[in-house]
């Protein structure tokens, strides 16, 4: 995912050491290209499918429309506390003059995002997603700025490692589900193909985003790591650690403005998830009424959202592990997992490619089982280092 996953970059290749993070860096991209031309081949063999669970369904039939739903769909659960997590620390940091609380941070970020979560519809604030970017783009431009100054003039804390030691084998695996985090999002890829005139440019899309995102990642990486060596802080993101003066206040107003606009965004898709697997009918009826009642439900399955987002945000303020935790479930298996397993079932593919798609599927499975686990052990140990 652009953007956030950026954030976590140089703590991962402290967490992993030059060659491995550089190795995970490059098989993600990699496979992130596989993967647009395996949804590209899956859209165009059911073409009638617009979310990823129809793509399951009709490989698998329920069963793959509940293996979906089981993984990919409950990531969508998790992201609003990420979100609400980075919104609450980016605002400390733009007003890190102010030297506000935590407590008065979370609070912040609830009141602001509780009215914009109710609109019903998600056309409806798509259009500001656009202001969103801008602001992340410059939060980019700074970080790497900031970054490029601070290794020219300021010796790292601690030296860079070519495989990190001391760390541990969870950390590691941390650090590794955080950069599949940075190459994530397939989950949108089915709405991005069906508006697409031609759906076989997809992949072609994806290759050149794939390219430009890993040169944007390898700047931060190999920057943010150079400059602050194996001592940087583990569990903030980079642009929490850079330093604080006028350009962290440009900066994380920017990462502020993206998130908060993500977070409305995912709010939405939330309830709607939400109130789509409990309550059908309501979720039938709140596309096409509005009424007072439909109003009151809505309002209801929000503040259920944000609560639980605040509180784990709060309780668990641990950028990187809560990133690997979402990634574990959602983005390793919704890159190269589930799309070849699906393809198995699917596509005609040749014989090299159905065994490639097996060994990817196990992989996959390995990986999301491994740092799901990794990601709760460190999430504990972190918890109980805070208390």
């Amino acid at each position: 995912m652009f953007g956030l996953g950026t954030l976590s970059l140089p703590a991962d290749f402290a967490r992993l050491g030059w060659i491995p993070a550089l190795a995970c860096l490059i098989w993600f991209a990699v496979a992130d290209v596989y993967a647009g031309t395996v949804y590209q081949r899956l859209s165009l063999k059911v073409p009638a499918a617009v979310v990823f669970d129809e793509i399951g369904y009709a490989a698998m039939g329920r069963l793959g429309s509940a293996m979906v739903y089981a993984t990919i769909y409950f990531s969508i659960l998790l992201q609003p506390i990420m979100l609400h997590l980075t919104c609450m620390e980016s605002l400390r940091q733009t007003l890190y003059m102010y030297n506000i609380s935590a407590e008065l941070a979370c609070l912040i970020v609830t009141v602001l995002i509780l009215p914009l979560g109710q609109m019903h519809h998600i056309e409806d604030v798509a259009w500001v997603s656009i202001f969103g970017t801008v602001g992340m783009l410059v939060a980019m431009l700074v970080v790497a700025g900031k970054l490029v100054a601070i290794y020219i003039t300021a010796p790292a804390a601690a030296p860079t490692e070519m495989v990190a030691q001391g760390q541990g084998f969870h950390s590691g695996l941390v650090g590794a589900m955080d950069i599949a985090f940075a190459f994530g999002g397939q989950i949108n890829w089915m709405r991005y193909i069906t508006t697409m005139k031609k759906r076989s440019k997809f992949s072609s899309a994806v290759s050149i985003t794939a390219v430009f995102m890993t040169v944007v990642y390898l700047l931060v990486a190999v920057t943010g790591y150079s400059a602050f060596g194996a001592g940087i802080d583990l569990h903030k993101p980079i642009s929490s650690v850079v330093g604080q003066d006028a350009w962290t206040v440009v900066m994380n107003a920017g990462i502020f403005l993206h998130c908060i606009i993500a977070y409305q965004v995912n709010v939405n898709v939330w309830c709607s998830l939400l109130l789509h697997v409990t309550m059908p009918k309501y979720a039938k009826e709140l596309t096409v009424t509005n009424s007072w009642s439909k109003k009151g439900l809505w309002l209801l399955v929000t503040l259920l959202c944000i609560t639980v987002a605040a509180f784990v945000a709060y309780t668990l303020p641990f950028f990187s592990i809560v990133m690997a935790v979402i990634a574990s479930l959602g983005d390793v298996l919704s890159m190269f997992g589930l799309p070849c397993l699906f393809a198995i079932y699917l596509l005609p593919l040749r014989t090299w490619e159905s065994g490639l798609c097996k060994l990817l599927v196990m992989l996959a499975t390995v990986l999301s089982g491994a740092g799901m686990y990794a990601s709760l052990q460190q999430l504990v140990e972190a918890y109980h280092g805070k208390t």
